[in-house]
């Protein structure tokens, strides 16, 4: 058995346990233990964080870094030219247009025309360490780290080899990114190329000052000889001028330069290229300059189109390789290139027909300037078949100039109406072609009623089609106040692709601030810095194409010398409109050149719609139309702004007809596409709604007209601002030169009713006809002039002046040939015919040889003829006095944007 437990006894239970002997550790031992814990932990979580931040950095590299890395320029020789060629519009072949030339700013040295003691300086001063190393000096860069991490600037450090990176490619911000991907970009290029090769690309690409890249330019610029008789001393102070070329100008600085020069020659002796005795001589001789000199070249004379395809492919090899602006130019004009070109010579051979005599531009400024003016044609496919940079020959002062097609930004005017106005509200099913708004300020600016018409008046109801003919402010305000400025200016952006850096959110000039969100910018076109005629080209060639923009193209493709393509462009639209809008714009458009303000762009036998645009002070005109083949637009004014002064009609309109009259030579006519669905209805043009009689009888004349529209465009509703009232005929309202208003006082209570003659004309009298009874709020005290048609006008003119009181009736005397034995209304009474006895015949009137006259119209026992209903006279025997037509505007006056 288990022994039992037995508790202990209490006197044991008590006692402390005897003390055992221990040695006390020091404190410092602690302190000691604890420091190297704090330190083992802090040293792990930097190995931790530094594990994190080299996986972070390894991604980073891989996905951002590496994929930028490959810059393989030097397979494109500079030494090739380059050719543009267009497709055949007839053959469908390759046919070639032009081959370019590399201008005077760059002539390619292989390595062996380069002097050693250029090469060596360069190495000396700017790389020292670039035969050893491999694109890269750690150590150096190790010190640019270094100035960083201690709140320095992020430079030096660079080698040769990165500095022709960062010059070749336009990738040269000054950031830790940009540092980074230069030292790998260096490191895989000095893989794949010698010394040699970078040194050769190195100095044919660094840049000198005064527009000169390459040694070869900058040899000619600056001592007026080949780079190949180069002493010494010249050769340093060449390369002195790349470190800063403002700063060790030997023009304008050439204490600079000759002190950076021998900083270069003690750096050459240093590195043993030179002996100190070269570098002394060097040092003490005196440099001739040969400012501006050159090896006598001469640009190449390019046409516009030309220039425009230069431009555009370098801009595109800029964003798809991030080459510098002068690599990519140095590619277009000597990398042998082939360019497809969109030009259409037909359509360019008709443009340099009018744009290269100023003849048909005969004006010029008060300060002597010619009147200018630039063309952009698109076609349906959104190739740019034909543009002009200027009016007159191209001379070789236009070389790689100032191409106003392309780059001018001016103010469109209302041209711009359709794009931000028209077409946002139509789209949005805010309007439709017979919408009605009222011509009259909508709003007061500065205590002004605002904004005018060209005319200076106010008309009143107008329908958007007859609003858009005349080019109408008020109404393009009005119509906008429902889209708002904000959705116009998104349409420019987003639905027109109008160039962004054209248009302005928000901008500080001269310390005020512009932007083009605003009512005279998107309805009247006064932007803060314009758009190009290259833009609106783009922009209305969508209402041609059914809705659908396509980007404007110069070219197609382009390949380099071994037939790889590098660039693309195709044709392929975006959809921004609705087939609906395009049919509405087309018709309201095409209502411009048929009887409005663009009736100089007609061509004969085309159909043809555009629009007009002009700006406050004239100094700009444009006509942007089109046809089923061809969108243009035209701008006209000066290059140095200034009033246009031109009589007659509007000249950029005069333009385009000239132009297109051409191109469209041979083309058979046809209509834009025309959707199915279409009703036609009958409108009331003062409101919009559905016609009534009372509409017919409006005392202007009738007031109903056709239209089609799509069903859900139709009005429900019918007219019911006009009225009938009765004006008298006697009582013409005139002017006060006394001619007819085609008004009359209201009909008062003793106006006779009119009367009608056998010819079917009136005689003075009381009429029937409609006026409007209409709520309008005047802005500004502004009355718009079809208030003089309104019943309240008339009711305040107050009623006819002529009949004021009852007319006496005067006895008419017996007609014995009104006698009727059968009527007794008809006997003679006592007092006409004593004698007179119903039951003698010999003493009836008739016994007397009388015969009793017809009963004429108007009589009792008449008969109407068909269409009269014999109480009042048909409508169309009264014929008011005409209106006096309302003049079609040409174009209208804008305020400047920050109005």
């Amino acid at each position: 058995m288990p022994q039992e437990h037995m508790p202990e006894p209490q006197e044991h239970r008590n006692q402390t346990p005897p003390r055992t002997s221990q040695k006390k550790k020091p404190k410092w031992k602690k302190i000691v233990r604890r420091v190297l814990t704090v330190i083992g932990t802090l040293f792990l979580i930097f190995v931790i964080t530094c594990s994190f931040l080299a996986c972070f950095a390894a991604v980073y590299i891989k996905n951002v870094i590496l994929p930028d890395t490959e810059v393989d320029i030097a397979q494109y020789g500079m030494k090739l030219s380059s050719t543009i060629y267009y497709i055949d519009p007839e053959t469908g072949r390759e046919v070639e247009y032009e081959t370019l030339h590399g201008d005077q700013n760059r002539v390619w040295l292989e390595y062996d025309q380069l002097p050693q003691n250029l090469i060596h300086a360069a190495v000396a001063i700017e790389d020292r360490r670039f035969y050893q190393h491999h694109g890269v000096d750690w150590l150096r860069t190790a010190k640019s780290v270094l100035t960083m991490f201690t709140g320095g600037r992020i430079q030096g450090g660079s080698t040769i080899t990165q500095q022709f990176i960062k010059n070749y490619t336009q990738y040269d911000d000054v950031t830790v990114k940009r540092k980074i991907l230069e030292i790998f970009r260096a490191l895989e290029f000095d893989k794949k190329y010698s010394k040699d090769t970078t040194l050769e690309w190195y100095l044919n690409y660094i840049f000198f000052g005064h527009k000169c890249y390459g040694v070869y330019t900058a040899s000619y610029y600056y001592f007026g000889k080949d780079v190949t008789q180069l002493n010494l001393a010249e050769c340093a102070s060449l390369i002195s001028i790349t470190n800063n070329p403002s700063l060790y100008d030997p023009y304008t600085n050439p204490e600079n330069n000759t002190t950076r020069r021998g900083y270069v020659l003690d750096a050459m002796v240093r590195d043993g290229y030179i002996s100190q005795e070269e570098c002394d001589a060097a040092k003490t001789e005196v440099l001739d300059f040969h400012s501006g000199q050159s090896d006598g070249q001469q640009s190449a004379l390019y046409s516009w189109y030309t220039e425009q395809v230069i431009t555009d492919v370098t801009k595109d090899l800029m964003d798809q390789y991030y080459y510098s602006e002068i690599a990519a130019q140095d590619m277009v004009y000597s990398g042998g290139l082939k360019i497809y070109a969109c030009i259409d010579p037909k359509v360019q051979a008709a443009v340099d027909n009018i744009y290269s005599n100023t003849e048909n531009l005969p004006y010029t400024s008060a300060s002597g300037q010619q009147l200018q003016s630039a063309i952009v044609v698109v076609d349906p496919q959104g190739n740019v078949s034909a543009l002009a940079g200027k009016m007159g020959e191209k001379t070789a002062e236009d070389t790689r100039g100032y191409n106003m097609a392309s780059r001018a930004q001016r103010q469109p005017g209302s041209s711009i109406k359709p794009l931000a106005v028209y077409a946002p509200a139509l789209e949005m099913g805010l309007i439709n072609p017979y919408s009605v708004f009222e011509d009259g300020p909508p709003m007061l600016l500065n205590g002004d009623a605002w904004p005018s018409n060209v005319n200076h008046r106010y008309t009143g109801q107008m329908t958007v089609s007859r609003a858009v003919a005349d080019s109408t402010n008020t109404v393009a305000v009005r119509v906008l106040q429902k889209v708002t400025p904000e959705v116009g200016f998104e349409y420019l952006l987003d639905k027109f692709h109008v160039d962004p850096d054209h248009l302005v959110i928000s901008k500080e000039i001269n310390g005020q601030n512009f932007s083009d969100i605003g009512y005279s910018q998107m309805a009247l076109g006064g932007l803060t810095n314009g758009v190009t005629t290259l833009d609106m080209a783009g922009a209305y060639a969508v209402f041609p194409r059914n809705g659908v923009y396509v980007e404007p193209r110069t070219y197609s493709r382009v390949e380099d010398a071994n037939g790889k393509t590098l660039l693309t462009k195709g044709t392929e639209g975006e959809p921004v409109l609705k087939e609906k809008t395009v049919y509405y714009i087309n018709e309201l458009l095409k209502g411009v050149v048929n009887g409005g303000g663009g009736s100089a762009a007609g061509i004969s036998g085309m159909t043809v719609a555009g629009k007009t645009g002009s700006t406050t002070a004239n100094n700009d005109r444009w006509f942007v139309g089109y046809t089923p083949y061809y969108t243009a637009a035209v701008w006209v004014g000066y290059r140095t702004p200034e009033r246009v002064r031109v009589s007659g009609d509007n000249p950029a309109a005069v333009l385009w007809r000239k132009v297109m009259t051409q191109v469209h030579e041979n083309l058979e006519n046809k209509d834009f596409p025309r959707p199915d669905g279409l009703v036609q209805f009958e409108y009331c043009i003062d409101t919009g709604l559905r016609a009534t009689d009372e509409c017919r009888s409006d005392v202007r004349g009738s007031r109903v007209a056709l239209g089609y529209a799509f069903p859900e465009d139709i009005p429900l509703e019918d007219c019911t601002a006009h009225v009938m009232v009765e004006v008298c005929t006697a009582d013409p309202i005139l002017k006060e030169d006394g001619t007819a208003t085609g008004r009359y006082h209201l009909a008062g209570e003793f106006c006779p009713e009119v009367t009608w003659n056998e010819d079917g004309t009136a005689n003075m009298g009381k009429i029937s006809v409609a006026v409007l009874d209409m709520e309008r709020e005047y802005i500004g005290d502004v009355h718009p002039e079809d208030d003089a048609y309104f019943l309240a006008s008339l009711e305040e003119i107050g009623p006819c002046t002529v009949h004021t009181s009852e007319i006496p009736v005067e006895p008419v005397p017996y007609d014995p040939r009104d006698f009727d034995i059968t009527n007794p209304s008809t006997w003679p009474s006592k007092e006409d015919d004593p004698n007179f006895d119903a039951s003698d015949p010999s003493t009836w009137p008739t016994a007397g040889g009388h015969t009793p006259r017809p009963v004429e119209s108007g009589e009792p026992g008449h008969t109407p003829e068909p269409g009269n209903n014999g109480d009042e006279p048909p409508v169309s025997h009264f014929t008011p006095p005409p209106v006096l037509p309302v003049e079609s505007p040409d174009d209208e006056p804008l305020l400047p944007p920050g109005a």
